[in-house]
């Protein structure tokens, strides 16, 4: 069960609305602390803090996770980060717009400092996998939107540093993207007007066979005293004998 600690100690937020625009969250972006817990929350809410840096949840070592920032409030973690297809650096100032922190939400895992590179906690990598795991599911981040400092900041190339990134990420999302994609399908089958099961023999055999989309609900027909069930894709018309759901076949147009 993940332990959550309150601490907002930081006012170094802002609101998610910039240029009379209110962003949504879109993206999680992972970083380390290069130091330790007390010394990042201290930083966050000192005066001497240039940059008044921040992050919504920071995940301790112990896997315990300290939430700091209200997510509905933009974190100060990314801001000058050019996220590919939301943002673009201006050319005359090489600042990002719109700013990265508005649609993101920030994560710091505790790690100590550069040159130590001792491997990370398993009870902090599950805590951070369970926790991520449930924003992206509220939030509904697609996978290409989980983030690390280092890909999007040129002067952080390698924040989290040592860090198991695509064993985290393929576990955040494990069974994730099945539930995403079948949602899909079924919105796009209705919009159709076209009834989807995931388990119906059809769909699952039109999809293994590459038969494209579905052109007709399933129908049924009879012949030579035989019932028979079929439906049409846009690649051929498949069919099988009622309740012989094993031995489906196939003819074209």
């Amino acid at each position: 069960m993940l332990e959550y600690r309150d601490w907002y100690g930081t006012q170094n937020w802002s609101d998610r609305e910039a240029g009379g625009i209110q962003y949504s969250i879109r993206y999680i972006i992972i970083h380390d602390t290069e130091g330790p817990r007390d010394a990042a929350l201290a930083w966050w809410c000192s005066p001497n803090n240039p940059s008044q840096s921040s992050a919504h949840d920071l995940i301790d070592s112990a896997g315990v996770i300290h939430h700091c920032v209200p997510y509905e409030k933009a974190a100060h973690h990314a801001g000058g980060s050019h996220i590919p297809g939301f943002n673009q650096p201006d050319p005359a100032t090489g600042r990002c717009e719109p700013n990265a922190n508005l649609a993101s939400i920030g994560i710091e895992l505790e790690y100590p400092a550069a040159p130590a590179s001792p491997p990370w906690p398993q009870v902090q990598l599950d805590a951070a996998v369970a926790h991520v795991r449930g924003l992206v599911q509220i939030y509904q981040v697609p996978r290409a939107n989980m983030l690390r400092h280092a890909e999007v900041d040129p002067k952080n190339r390698s924040d989290p540093r040592s860090f198991p990134w695509q064993d985290f990420v393929a576990r955040v999302y494990h069974g994730i993207d099945d539930a995403l994609a079948d949602t899909l399908r079924n919105a796009a089958w209705n919009a159709g007007g076209i009834p989807f099961n995931r388990e119906a023999a059809f769909p699952r055999y039109a999809r293994e066979h590459g038969l494209g989309n579905p052109e007709t609900p399933e129908f049924d027909f009879g012949i030579a005293g035989q019932q028979y069930r079929g439906q049409g894709f846009s690649r051929g018309i498949i069919y099988a004998r009622v309740g012989e759901w094993g031995d489906i076949r196939e003819v074209i147009w």
